[in-house]
């Protein structure tokens, strides 16, 4: 992998110049309205002041606040009028779309609005930005998130690198090793039994409490979890209305943070999902009968990430469309680009990257249009199945369980599941596999990927779901099968990875 803190584009770097300073500045970035049109509004603030996706608060100047003794200006009161989102920039100035408030006049300054500033890094590290700026907390779930690195502090907009400031008297850092080159270990601790095969999982905040839950699909229901430390306490349950749920998101939807939860969902052969929301402890139906298999392909980015595909026995998966959700509204919000052989089911963004397995089941990876990576057959489906007629005869047609990204010993990585069909399935259509496998798939250069298997990666019968928190842990849902139903079972592993 090439060294991340390369990646960064740097806004304000010199050789000598105080970081501490410069990281103040950056949070401090202002700018002025310079035209108003409809719902956007022209800055002058270019491409060295600012980036697409940047919110700012457009301020209105007001009377002379002056000392009561002395006489002398002390400034001007400030009022917040509006909200706007930097949608595009230019050289020398950027077109911001209105968020939120609606007077703005021409004249009137903005700024950056970073309300709550995010860190991740050494105690230390966590102790000097504090100095710099005072709305800083640990974690990542803000839309700035400041990274330490050896020599320096990293910005990241919603994900994406955008500033980087390097410290005094340190020294440029040389390539590190590479995922290539390292051997990982990943160990399972046993967390909890589940009542039955879980179909899909998912985590998110739906109670806007800033805690994770985790979200279970089982056929016919959905249960919802609190994460403790060691265990997983049952919340609330759901049951789902008739046909067959093949895969769930947890993700917030919109300009909202607390997090819906997509079911999707076949009936009568074709897609026929739905979308809830937590209203105390109970889900809420918000939209039904969406023709559509639904995901969010990356949760730093919902808005922009959440897509929809056709699917029917007829067609099986067609076009693919962006989606939104506004005031309880579900609309179609143009055509999602996606490569050819795109499915939906175990699709996600890895960065810039977008990973999906195709009908054959090989792995593929495409930065833009441009397919960087693809495997052999490696994914053989889960027990997230529904019965299809095809024609005259039917058919178990198999989903994908997804991977995720996380962040394992330091390196940001894709973690892919993939199940070994038994030969039960093959001679008599019967669902069933041997094994479930993890394997790591990461950047060993500009689009240059590479996947490897993980040592003690591998459990009984099938990977159901692979989900990470926002603090970090990663966890594995398997699911088995008995010889009658109710001894079909699920288990949740958490993992714990190791450099051997």
């Amino acid at each position: 992998m090439i060294l991340l803190v390369a990646t960064f584009l740097v806004l304000s770097l010199t050789a000598f110049a105080d970081w501490k300073d410069d990281l103040r500045a950056f949070f401090q970035r202002s700018g002025y309205v310079v035209g108003v049109r409809n719902n956007e509004v022209l800055l002058d603030m270019g491409k060295q002041s600012v980036r697409e996706g940047e919110e700012l608060k457009v301020l209105r100047e007001g009377g002379e606040i002056k000392h009561p003794v002395t006489g002398q200006v002390l400034g001007r009161e400030e009022t917040v009028v509006a909200v706007v989102r930097v949608v595009s920039v230019k050289e020398n100035y950027s077109v911001a779309k209105v968020e939120k408030g609606r007077d703005i006049k021409v004249g009137d300054r903005v700024k950056v609005d970073a309300q709550a500033v995010c860190y991740e890094g050494s105690e230390e590290g966590f102790f000097k930005v504090s100095g710099v700026l005072e709305n800083v907390k640990r974690g990542k779930d803000c839309r700035y998130v400041i990274k330490e690195f050896p020599n320096g502090f990293g910005v990241e907009l919603e994900g994406r690198p955008i500033a980087f400031f390097q410290s005094q008297g340190t020294q440029i850092l040389q390539p590190r090793a590479t995922i290539q080159d390292i051997n990982i270990l990943v160990r399972s601790k046993y967390v909890k039994q589940l009542p039955g095969i879980p179909i899909s999982a998912d985590t998110g905040d739906l109670y806007g409490n800033g805690k994770d839950n985790l979200v279970v699909l089982y056929q016919g229901r959905l249960e919802v979890y609190e994460m403790a430390k060691n265990d997983l306490i049952r919340r609330s349950s759901f049951s789902l209305p008739a046909g067959t749920a093949v895969s769930i998101y947890v993700a917030p939807l919109g300009k909202e943070k607390t997090a819906y939860v997509i079911v999707n969902m076949i009936s009568g052969g074709k897609a026929s999902s739905l979308i809830l929301k937590a209203v105390g402890d109970s889900l809420i139906p918000v939209v039904k009968d969406i023709p559509y298999l639904m995901a969010v392909l990356d949760k730093n980015r919902p808005t922009e990430t959440f897509v929809g595909q056709s699917f029917s026995s007829d067609e099986m998966w067609g076009k693919v469309v962006k989606l939104s959700l506004e005031g309880g509204v579900l609309k179609e919000a143009g055509n999602f680009p996606a490569p050819r052989g795109f499915r939906i089911d175990g699709a996600f963004y890895y960065g810039h990257y977008l990973l999906f397995t195709d009908s054959s089941g090989r792995v593929r990876v495409f930065d833009g249009d441009n397919e960087v990576f693809s495997t052999e057959d490696i994914a053989g489906g889960s027990y997230s199945y529904v019965e299809l007629n095809i024609g005259e005869s039917k058919l178990n047609f198999l989903f994908y369980p997804r991977g995720v990204v996380a962040k394992v010993l330091d390196f940001n990585v894709a973690l892919v599941p993939r199940n070994v069909r038994s030969e039960v399935f093959k001679f008599l259509d019967v669902v069933k596999f041997s094994r479930g496998e993890l394997f790591l798939l990461g950047e060993k250069g500009k689009d240059l990927i590479v996947m490897k298997s993980l040592r003690g990666g591998n459990w009984e019968e099938a990977i159901q779901a692979v989900v990470t928190t926002r603090d970090g842990r990663v966890f594995v849902l398997t699911g088995r099968t008995g010889t009658i139903p109710v001894q079909n079972r699920g288990d949740v592993y958490e993992l714990e990875f190791r450099l051997l």
